[in-house]
């Protein structure tokens, strides 16, 4: 069973509803979800264990540099980035070549982007 990182909760309702309907989404897809602490906590299971094939967070809070350390890890893992519509976009085009998809908050969603995910995912 593959495992996806899910970083949050972050205590607001239109952040943290829908990545609830998305989990929901994934397992159904047949993936496990974990929630690691901080960045830090995420880091170390990437590192030791090889089942985790993507990452779901925040632009806002996490940003490229998060991105950054996962990807001195392991470049080609998937990186999924909730952004909301007035969320910033400082990323160079080298930060571009990694395995980088942005998706925007949004209830009802779930099965689109769960989807998409799975495809994405290896």
């Amino acid at each position: 069973m593959n495992i996806i990182a899910i970083m949050g909760p972050h205590g607001v309702y239109h952040k943290d509803e829908p990545i609830k309907e998305l989990e929901a989404a994934l397992q159904q897809q047949g993936f496990q979800t974990i929630w690691p602490q901080n960045s830090a906590d995420l880091l170390q299971f990437i590192e030791h264990n090889p089942r985790i094939c993507g990452v779901i967070f925040d632009w806002d809070e996490y940003n490229v540099e998060l991105c950054s350390d996962i990807n001195q890890l392991n470049e080609y893992l998937p990186l999924y980035a909730f952004i909301n519509a007035h969320s910033t976009m400082d990323v160079s085009s080298q930060d571009l070549r990694m395995t980088l998809w942005f998706f925007e908050y949004a209830l009802g969603l779930a099965q689109e982007i769960a989807t998409r995910i799975g495809q994405y995912t290896p």
